[in-house]
């Protein structure tokens, strides 16, 4: 297997890694605001929004900068992925905050849990969207 094909297989699974990661960070926090409002499902929240966080930094290009690997993983084309979806991801959190910020003000919703939607909403978007281009990129 040569590095073009590793790279592409790498790619697909870090792609479903994101939508995972992305379902998961979703799934604890609607089971945080809905089912359950415990001090280890917030911690559990905590803990997948900043795991979601470090994998959208180029963490590969920083670490291995000269592998061969990572020189065709972190090309142009994916360092504009990242940013496409990183702007995605604050839009995002930018529609969230204004949309429930009048429950905010009327004190139907806390504070915390404003916060943790913003976050969320955020955070979701980026990821399913730098998944989606790197699976379109793969092709």
């Amino acid at each position: 297997m040569d590095t073009i094909e590793l790279a592409e297989r790498t790619s697909r699974a870090w792609a479903l890694m994101l939508y995972l990661m992305g379902a998961m960070l979703l799934l604890s926090e609607l089971c945080g605001m809905i089912l359950l409002r415990r001090d280890f499902v917030d911690g559990f929240w905590l803990g997948v929004a900043l795991v979601c966080a470090l994998t959208l930094l180029p963490w590969r290009r920083w670490l291995k900068p000269n592998s061969a690997l990572n020189k065709v993983l972190e090309d142009e084309v994916v360092r504009e992925q990242r940013r496409m979806s990183c702007t995605a991801g604050f839009w995002a959190s930018l529609v969230a905050a204004l949309v429930t910020a009048p429950f905010a003000h009327d004190a139907m919703i806390g504070g915390y849990d404003v916060a943790r939607i913003v976050a969320t909403a955020g955070l979701f978007a980026a990821m399913i969207s730098f998944a989606t281009l790197e699976l379109r990129a793969a092709r």
